[in-house]
């Protein structure tokens, strides 16, 4: 039989285990709240500036994958913007319905879809990066300058993570 002071787990333990448990409780919560966040934001098309052409989040990363590579495929822009190719595809057929690409056969691959971005493609991305750039600097100052290189180090710390997922 243990005496008192053997007793397991001790107070002190048990009353750790449980503000841990709170801890997570809360992370597991903010986690859940950021991911329906994001989630939202990817399906949500902004209009702004006077725009007639709002870009949603996945939009702008398939333009700013086109812009990446000269003469890009569909299946390149695909695999850059990590999407499967028929995903690109519609989204492409809805950014060129919009003009803000075009896309050909490919004179050497009948097979492959060459995709480019018009000058309007160009100046929706542009305005679209400008106004994310707006949100993020007034959300950056609004972090304490002494948190800041924590909150940088635990975002790139997410994304790994997010990528394991």
């Amino acid at each position: 039989m243990l005496t008192k002071a053997e007793e397991w787990p001790s107070s002190e333990v048990v009353r750790a285990v449980e503000r841990s448990d709170a801890e997570f409780a809360e992370f597991s919560h903010a986690w859940g709240e950021l991911i329906r966040a994001v989630a939202r934001a990817r399906g949500r098309g902004a209009s702004f500036s006077g725009v007639e052409h709002g870009l949603t989040l996945a939009q702008a990363v398939l333009l700013e994958s086109a812009l990446a590579a000269e003469h890009p495929t569909v299946g390149e822009i695909a695999h850059a913007a990590d999407i499967s190719s028929p995903a690109a595809t519609r989204m492409l057929q809805q950014l060129e319905r919009k003009g803000l690409v075009c896309r050909r056969r490919s004179e050497v691959d009948e097979r492959a879809t060459l995709v480019s971005v018009t000058e309007e493609g160009r100046r929706a991305l542009e305005t679209h990066q400008a106004h994310v750039h707006e949100r993020l600097r007034t959300l950056f100052q609004q972090v304490e300058p002494r948190l800041r290189p924590v909150l940088v180090e635990l975002l790139y710390t997410m994304r790994d993570f997010v990528g394991r997922l």
